[in-house]
Order: structure tokens, then sequence, then C-alpha cells
């Protein structure tokens, strides 16, 4: 019989909390921290921050078995002509050039992908109002012409739209698309009024959204995971990622502390929105240093979640981030605009061997599927 008088300690080592800690979700290690004040700078220790680091990249979500990458390239020097590559391959040497859907084919400028290829569809639109949409499935060459919403028909000297997100609603086995519209009585470009506007594979049909979201950066993507689209907005004081519910059809707006902010306020900071291992990462390119810092957001809505994780460089004559792979990839574009990719794990940079237009590339990951799309 154990004696009554055992004394257990409440002393945890530290090499012990390390190794149970990191191994936990981000989401849930923020939770710990309200456990105990030591563990609140877990943060800030070195050490256990690079276990968590290990950690994340270690473990890559089973979504990416047996994907592959597609790299949209705008040809340099070219009228934006566009062309789309399948890379494959540990170095990504195997580059396949797909042929575009058949209402691109006479006119493959200007063109751009939402998010990334959903059950093996993607999400093409065209043009400087992103007007022209198609859901294309590369596998089966299969495609879809997106109809046009009333909005196009309301007496408004001007219409414009941008596309803000694709992705696929669970609930009810849909597709779906988030479109923002601004009209114009004048051609003075001052907007008259703004609608939100959503479009169902399903239905067929586009229906007016009641909600007031701020609208996406004109040169920045928009991502999808997990029922939901994300886009990255930013105002005169305060930037943000705006996450939409395609399901319940409401958004929630995380702001980034000021923490994540640069010291010197001249320095120019550069965002760009990726999902890494199916985590929502804000990769922000310091132009003065040559350095990219990548964040995770931990629980989305709540502004404190943000955890800087990665510092990446300096990485000297790498400028625009274009991607997110698979197993640790970062893809950027160069000064000459060669394409080149960093490997989070191995801290290598290499070339793929392809050019590019700045700030018109785009890399989405991509699994074939063979059903029907509206199936």
């Amino acid at each position: 019989m154990a004696s009554i008088d055992l004394k257990v300690s409440n002393h945890i080592p530290n090499d012990l909390l390390f190794s149970i800690l990191s191994k936990l979700p981000l989401k849930s290690i923020h939770r710990f921290t309200c456990v105990r004040k030591s563990w609140d700078l877990l943060f800030q220790n070195t050490d256990f921050m690079s276990a968590v680091r290990k950690h994340f990249l270690s473990k890559y979500h089973s979504y990416y078995n047996d994907t592959c990458i597609l790299l949209k390239q705008t040809i340099p020097n070219y009228e934006y002509h566009c062309t789309i590559y399948m890379l494959s391959g540990e170095r990504f040497q195997n580059k396949v050039k797909l042929e575009l859907p058949l209402p691109f084919q006479d006119d493959d400028t200007y063109i751009n992908i939402s998010g990334s290829g959903i059950n093996g569809i993607l999400c093409l639109y065209q043009g400087e109002d992103h007007r022209t949409i198609v859901l294309w499935k590369p596998t089966t060459n299969e495609f879809k012409v997106i109809p046009p919403s009333h909005v196009f028909s309301l007496p408004y000297v001007m219409t414009l739209t941008m596309i803000h997100g694709f992705g696929y609603d669970s609930i009810s086995n849909d597709y779906k698309l988030i479109r923002h519209a601004q009209l114009f009585q004048s051609n003075d470009f001052d907007a008259s009024d703004n609608i939100w506007e959503i479009y169902s594979l399903r239905s067929n049909s586009w229906k007016k959204l009641d909600v007031d979201m701020p609208c996406r950066d004109v040169e920045s993507v928009d991502v999808y995971m997990n029922g939901m689209c994300h886009w990255w907005g930013q105002t005169s004081d305060e930037e943000y990622v705006i996450s939409f519910d395609l399901s319940d059809e409401v958004f929630l707006k995380t702001p980034i502390p000021l923490e994540m902010y640069d010291s010197q306020e001249s320095e120019w900071v550069e965002r760009h929105l990726a999902v890494l291992n199916m985590s929502i990462a804000l990769i922000s390119n310091y132009a003065n240093n040559a350095s990219f810092h990548i964040s995770i957001l931990c629980e989305i809505g709540v502004m404190e979640s943000w955890t800087k994780l990665f510092i990446v460089g300096p990485l000297i004559g790498v400028e625009h981030p274009i991607g997110v792979g698979k197993n640790g990839d970062i893809f950027f574009r160069k000064e000459n605009d060669e394409l080149t990719y960093f490997n989070l794990i191995t801290g290598v940079v290499e070339d793929v061997g392809i050019q590019g237009e700045s700030l018109r590339c785009q890399m989405v990951i991509f699994k074939e599927y063979l059903l029907p799309m509206e199936e």
C-alpha cells in the first residue's frame, strides 16, 4: 500500500515541458500560456520555438498526399499572356504545360486563379473587372462558364467586380464563389453603391449577400481552407485578414497586432496571405533587409493568436512570394524575374527554371479528382 505521506512535486522539468508543449497545435499552446506566467514566456524562448518549428514542419497534413503544384506563369514583357504548368518531381524538374479551357484559348491574357484547386477544380477569372469567370477541371478538361449576375443590368454607367474567394461548402455539398461589385453613376471613379454577392454551382445562380465586409487589397491573393475563404485587406491605419464562412455566410475580421509591425516606420513591408500546412499564414516581406517573416494565425478572429514562427533571410535578390508548396517550400520571384523556392526545412534556395512577370505569377496546390464537376 502506497504511503499517504508521499509528496508529489508540482515542478515540471523544462526539458519535459518543452517536449510536451512543443508537440501540441499552436492554438493549444496559446491556450496553455494562461496556466502559468512562465509558460506565457515560452514564445520568447529560442529553444522552445525551435522545437515548435521543427514539429510544425514534421507533421504535414494528409491533405497534401498525392498533390502536385500548378504554376500560373505570366510571361515577362509579353502583354500579360498566361501559361499554366503542372510541376512535379523532388526539385520540380518535371514541367507539363496545360491546355487552357476553351474560353481562354483565343485570349490568354490577365488570367488569375482564385484560391487553389478544390477537389480538382480551379476557378479562373480574367480582366481587370473579373467579369469572365470559368470553373475548370484540368484532369478531364471539363469547364463551366459562370453566368453574369443582375448587377451588370442595373442602370449604372460602370460596374467593376472583384473576386474574393472560391471554395467548397461541405454542409450543402456545393461550390461557391464570392464577389464584390462597385457601381458607378458617373466616370469620376467615386462608387455610388457597393454590393456583395455569392454564386452557387448547384443552383447555377448569384444572390445578394447581406454583409458589409472590407474588400481585398487589389494586389493580394485570396486563399481557401476548411470551408472558409480568406483575404488580406488594409486601411490607412489598420491591416487585417477577413475570413468568410461559405456555409453560414458570415465573416470574421482578424487585425494584425502592433508587435508584427517593424520598429522602423519608414521600412516598406509587403504582405502575402497563404496556407502553410493547413494553417493560415502571413508572409511579410521586409524590403530594407531582404528578410521574410512568416506568422501563423492560430485562431481566426483572435488577434492575439498570431505567432511569428519563421524568419527567413536575408535572401538577396529575392523579392516577391507567389505561393506555398506542400513540404515547406515557399516560392518567390527574383529581381531578374526568375522563379525560385526556399525550403523551410533544409534552408536551401533553388531555382525553378521558369521566368515570371512581377506580381502576376501564382502557385497553387492541386489534387486530381476524377468525378464530374457537378457531382
